[in-house]
């Protein structure tokens, strides 16, 4: 059991398609109840999370209006500075369901990883951030030989705004799905590609999608078990898109590349991962396939 409380603030870029336009503070506080099961076996757990959270977008009207969907003219307001922001509440049941039976954390040799987690926002919660989202992902892995170990990922999330009549209601932009690089903090790695640019865009601007999908595959050599370091070559897949009618299985972005990883304590796992999209994403104005991405990863959990 436990509980939080936390106050954060994120910086807006207006020459980075890697963030949003706009500026969000957040302040809120959760509860939270977690247990391991005994069935199916011992590898099972499962959290239930209650969260509340008040935030405040600022940054350009019309920025505003484009990301936050079903906000109102009477919605956006003036702060002293002169700044325009929106503010909503949220609140948020979440439930996760995991099993690990890995038989190391920082590099398995054997074993699979899976995890179930659920959002109800919104609703009969109370709140104007009404939606529900869903993540499911699977990773395993087989040894090869001594050292040589096929690491796979899949990885599917769906989000669908709640239509709740009469008042305001806001699907956070937050908690879409944005998708490539090395998807460190906000998003979804797909290396090969710039952060955050696979997925829907809108006026040059990456928007999110409200379903993705992602696979990957690697082939994991050790080179020293104290510190852990290995190298790796992979291959990943993926595509985000606005919603279920645009969704095709067969769109995927793809790449092909190579890294080193060295798990560092009180860092985590640190890494260069160089890797070829084969596909053109919305920056891409020549027409022709990608090309090379160098991806730096720090502090990645692992």
């Amino acid at each position: 059991m436990g509980a939080s409380a936390f106050y954060s603030e994120r910086g807006s870029s207006r020459y980075q398609i890697s963030y949003f336009n706009f500026d969000l503070l957040q302040m809120g506080g959760s509860v939270r109840f977690g247990r391991r099961f005994r069935w199916p076996d011992n590898f099972f757990r499962g959290a239930w999370i209650f969260q509340g959270v008040d935030k405040r977008y600022l940054g350009d009207p019309e920025d505003l209006r484009s990301y936050l969907f079903g906000v109102r003219e009477k919605d956006i307001r003036e702060n002293r500075d002169g700044v325009s922001y929106v503010s909503t509440v949220g609140m948020a049941f979440t439930q996760s369901i995991s099993r690990d039976s890995r038989n190391r954390p920082e590099f398995p040799t054997m074993g699979s990883e899976f995890s179930w987690l659920s959002t109800l926002s919104g609703a009969i919660l109370g709140g104007n951030e009404d939606y529900h989202k869903h993540v499911v992902s699977l990773k395993w892995y087989v040894p090869v030989v001594e050292k040589l170990v096929f690491h796979q990922l899949f990885k599917l999330g769906i989000i669908k705004q709640l239509d709740e009549k009469g008042d305001r209601s806001i699907l956070p932009p937050e908690e879409k799905f944005f998708m490539g690089g090395t998807g460190i903090p906000y998003g979804e790695m797909l290396r090969g590609y710039p952060d955050n640019t696979v997925g829907p865009y809108s006026a040059g601007r990456p928007r999110g999608g409200t379903v993705m999908l992602r696979y990957s595959a690697e082939l994991r050599l050790s080179l020293s078990e104290n510190p852990t370091v290995y190298a790796l070559a992979f291959m990943d897949m993926g595509n985000a898109w606005l919603d279920f009618s645009y969704v095709d299985p067969f769109e995927l972005k793809r790449s092909l590349g190579v890294g080193v990883r060295m798990f560092m304590p009180m860092l985590g796992m640190l890494g260069l991962d160089l890797g070829y999209g084969f596909d053109q994403v919305e920056i891409d104005t020549e027409g022709k396939p990608h090309g090379w991405e160098l991806h730096f990863i720090f502090g990645m959990p692992f």
